[in-house]
């Protein structure tokens, strides 16, 4: 697992309990918050990866799939403003 895996890794177990922390996603990795959860789906749902135990696992599979299946409008609606 590279730094910046593990980075990532941390960052969403510790914000994820709030809802996330998807404003400091883009400051932090310099990624969307919908690239980020994406790259850390992989991540977790990789058979490459043993350094995170099956419980983490589980739970960050299903808040990132929580998060990137968010309503389209929502979206978009969220893109709008951030322009």
């Amino acid at each position: 697992m590279t730094p910046e895996d593990q980075a990532m890794l941390a960052f969403a177990t510790k914000w994820s309990r709030f809802g996330g922390g998807d404003e400091y996603i883009l400051p932090e990795f310099g990624i969307t918050p919908v690239v980020f959860y994406q790259r850390l789906l992989t991540m977790v749902t990789s058979t490459l990866i043993n350094d995170v135990d099956f419980a983490t696992r589980t739970y960050l599979r299903d808040f990132c799939s929580s998060k990137l299946a968010r309503p389209a409008s929502r979206a978009v609606a969220a893109s709008r403003v951030a322009m």
